[in-house]
């Protein structure tokens, strides 16, 4: 005979799934995670995403003291957190959509899912055997993740996917030639994501793109666009909420309206043109510029609006 505590537990678990959704509704997004854990049912009902407005975006931390707890701002939230780091010395490498990728010492980089909290390593990249340092990831936050090494100014990339089963395949190193072009990237941000592709900047402005198809091809160095325009002396590529490649020139410190303040400049690439076009106007729209992610949103508090924010 059943008992009753399996009985009781097989009804919890075969509840229907609109009624699961609006107990959903009245439960705070905080909670979500732990209403997934309750069993199979209960965990098909919780949307893998949280909303943009409430998702914790880690542009930049710092440690404080000799804990572990690491402060970082959010700008949806328009506050600033403290999060308990278990993993000493881990250093965020970039961010995309749900995920985070960690870089820790011995060339370890973890997989961290914001919403979780499950936590995947990714196989050891052999810096002996293939004689470089990589110190720039790129996540698509699906499941292509990218480390990339500017190598006698030649860029080194590997690649490892995720597969089916949520584990992470051994890194595909990418063929590495002397006789490459020397590429002469910005040091200040990222490549970035665009359309299926990775860019990198140009200190220059220019712009090298790889195509992930050809993997056993490094970046091509595009004919156009040539330069900016403008003098600068920090630069930054994103991809813009609405899906458009920009960069964002920060010129030098003291050169501004004040005293403390930097000539800041914004381009938009026009690719049928491939022209880099001066952007007016960001219509309410905040910048917020880093090395491992650089992050363009739609902002209601006013006074982020139209501005661009340098890594503290």
């Amino acid at each position: 005979m059943e008992s009753a505590t399996s009985q009781e537990s097989a009804g919890w678990s075969s509840l229907p799934a609109d009624l699961l959704l609006l107990i959903l509704k009245r439960l705070r997004w905080s909670s979500h995670p732990s209403f997934a854990l309750v069993c199979k049912q209960w965990r098909s009902a919780v949307s893998p995403f949280y909303p943009a407005w409430i998702t914790p975006l880690l542009l930049n931390s710092s440690k404080v003291g000799p804990s572990n707890v690491q402060y970082y701002y959010s700008p949806y939230y328009h506050k600033n957190f403290e999060i308990d780091n278990t993993l000493p010395g881990a250093k965020i490498s970039c961010s995309a959509g749900q995920h985070l990728a960690l870089h820790l010492e011995n060339n370890r980089i973890l997989d961290l899912e914001l919403t979780s909290g499950a936590v995947h390593e990714l196989p050891p990249i052999d810096e002996e055997a293939i004689n470089a340092k990589f110190h720039s990831v790129v996540y698509d936050g699906v499941g292509i993740m990218y480390a990339l090494d500017p190598l006698y100014g030649r860029m080194r990339i590997i690649r490892s996917i995720r597969n089916n089963v949520g584990m992470w395949d051994d890194w595909n190193y990418a063929e590495f030639y002397l006789d490459d072009p020397m590429i002469m990237a910005s040091p200040d941000g990222n490549p970035v994501l665009h359309n299926g592709s990775m860019y990198i900047l140009f200190e220059d402005g220019r712009l090298g793109v790889y195509d992930d198809t050809r993997q056993t091809e490094s970046f091509e160095i595009l004919e156009k666009p040539l330069s900016f325009g403008f003098e600068h002396e920090y630069t930054y590529l994103v991809e813009d909420d609405e899906g458009e490649l920009m960069a964002v020139l920060f010129g030098r410190h003291g050169q501004g309206e004040h005293e403390d303040s930097y000539p800041v400049n914004v381009v938009k690439l026009n690719e049928h043109t491939m022209e880099w076009e001066t952007v007016e106007n960001l219509e309410g729209r905040a910048v917020f510029t880093g090395t491992p992610t650089t992050v363009m949103k739609k902002t209601n508090v006013k006074w982020m609006q139209n501005k661009a924010t340098l890594p503290a």
